[in-house]
């Protein structure tokens, strides 16, 4: 899971994104909130936003993340004041949290909304085909199939991201790891067609020109 956090003070954000890095998370890190816009994609699960960042304060970042995208959002703030939390919760925050905050406090209160939000995402069901991210594992109508684990997490990315077209460099940067060789772009469509024609998957649509993405029907 991928979470970007955004807070101005070095010291606060450098400690949260160590902390949160020793529990496998993957962390971008902004100090301001023209940084968090330009860091937002499509990948990041998670944002944990300061209130009062310089440029553009952390309300009106949470006001745009939710111009396009539901992710869970946990609010930081140093300040107290009633309105602060009815502002930040009538933009659709997730959580807040008033410095200065533990640690273990903070990671349980990230891993509760990814469990909330993402534990669903652990298990595929269309139409006959059951998946099982965990154990990669996938049936079709009752009968194991033979599906590698690249396959499953090109899946699984389009899965996470269901209804939105992503490029085949998106999928090669999500799914293959730094210590892997990278393939050509054009591998993706190969892993497609295999999991089109082994999972029977009519809902990966092609987006000529752009890459895939997942549609169920």
């Amino acid at each position: 899971m991928k979470i970007l956090v955004v807070e101005d003070d070095q010291v606060i954000r450098e400690g949260v994104s160590a902390y949160l890095s020793e529990f496998g998370y993957q962390i971008l890190e902004a100090k301001d909130g023209e940084e968090a816009l330009e860091k937002f994609n499509p990948e990041v699960n998670l944002v944990i936003l300061d209130i009062q960042i310089p440029l553009v304060n952390g309300l009106e970042v949470l006001k745009e993340i939710r111009k396009k995208s539901s992710l869970p959002i946990l609010m930081l703030t140093a300040f107290g004041q009633e309105e602060y939390k009815i502002e930040a919760f009538s933009n659709l925050a997730d959580g807040y949290m008033e410095k200065p905050f533990s640690l273990p406090v903070l990671k349980a209160r990230v891993d509760g909304l990814i469990q909330k939000n993402f534990a669903s995402l652990e298990t595929f069901h269309y139409q006959d085909l059951e998946v099982n991210f965990t154990s990669y594992t996938a049936r079709l109508g009752g009968q194991n199939l033979d599906v590698n684990a690249k396959e499953l997490e090109i899946l699984k990315y389009l899965l996470e991201n269901e209804g939105r077209a992503l490029t085949r460099m998106q999928i090669i940067d999500h799914v293959w790891k730094e210590t892997e060789e990278i393939p050509y772009d054009r591998v993706i469509d190969v892993y497609i067609k295999e999991l089109r024609k082994k999972l029977k998957l009519d809902c990966i649509v092609t987006i000529r020109n752009v890459g895939y993405k997942l549609e169920r029907k």
